[in-house]
């Protein structure tokens, strides 16, 4: 029973540090300037993008708890000097979308219609209540311009890849695109094969972006700002990837002889968004784990 209690009292103590640890991490904020009127907010979280309009300020995406959001539309306001007119949430998942309660329930949200649909089948608990006045409240299938003071932004859902339904944002004047979790600058992904995700259509759907907003200045969802060539050499990692599960599946491999064998290469410098000892985490194993599985049929 001691032995027990010693144990029980050392896993207590590890996941209050843990969660304290990761409290510190989530309060802290950083800013960046992309250009004279577009903003990136840095944190616990997928990256915050910040636009001013003249009209008032869009906030593409709103990171993981609602005190985050507090945070975020108060050094948003203060940047721009406007009010937020608009939230763009650029895929379901809630480093990107928990924020959003900490707004306005008048303020406009824009999704693509599969985000929606996720966020009411994968997480609606969290959107009981007066959470509800912030899910998305304008929706679209593929693509959707709209334009606030100054400013034209121009949504494009490009295929799969991450889920089934990212959108990327653009903001023309400022040639500055917003990619969501389509781009992991440098991190490895998350792969949502459950809501949608693809290692195999991803790359295709980069296609999509890169032909139509050519030179941009990117805001990844994860990692620091980047351009066109960062972009290339994730893609040239996922197209890699996607044939490590490709090759796995014709040779009929397990998932331990994939992991063991995989010719992965493109991920050098590579590094996980997350580790959690015992549990595992966004890293190596994880995405070819999910490449296997996609690749093999083993999650449909």
């Amino acid at each position: 029973m001691r032995k027990f209690l010693i144990t029980a009292a050392v896993l207590v103590a590890l996941i209050v540090g843990v969660g304290l640890y990761f409290a510190r991490q989530a309060a802290e904020l950083g800013v960046e300037a992309v250009t004279e009127d577009v903003a990136m907010i840095t944190g616990f979280g997928g990256n915050v993008g910040v636009v001013r309009t003249g009209a008032g300020t869009v906030i593409i995406d709103t990171m993981t708890f609602q005190f985050q959001g507090d945070a975020i539309r108060e050094q948003a306001e203060a940047l721009t000097g406007e009010p937020v007119v608009m939230i763009v949430n650029t895929h379901y998942h809630s480093d990107h979308t928990h924020g959003n309660p900490a707004f306005a329930a008048s303020t406009r949200v824009v999704a693509t219609d599969r985000t929606a649909e996720y966020l009411r089948e994968f997480d609606a608990d969290y959107w009981a209540g007066e959470a509800a006045a912030l899910l998305p409240n304008e929706t679209f299938g593929h693509e959707r311009t709209i334009r606030i003071g100054g400013k034209t932004v121009r949504l494009l859902h490009p295929g799969r890849g991450h889920t089934g339904g990212d959108l990327v944002a653009w903001i023309e004047e400022d040639n500055v695109l917003h990619m969501g979790d389509l781009y992991f600058n440098r991190l490895y992904p998350n792969i949502d094969l459950e809501a949608g995700g693809s290692v195999r259509e991803w790359s295709g759907a980069l296609d999509v972006v890169m032909a139509a907003f050519p030179g941009a200045r990117i805001i990844p969802g994860h990692g620091p700002l980047s351009d066109e060539q960062g972009l290339r050499g994730f893609q040239a990692f996922i197209t890699e990837l996607a044939a490590v599960g490709q090759d796995a599946a014709a040779a009929g491999k397990s998932l331990d002889e994939t992991l063991r064998d995989a010719d992965l290469t493109a991920d050098a410098g590579y590094e996980p968004l997350f580790e959690v000892p015992l549990i595992g985490g966004l890293n190596r194993e994880f995405v070819i784990t999910r490449a296997w599985e996609e690749a093999t049929g083993a999650v449909q």
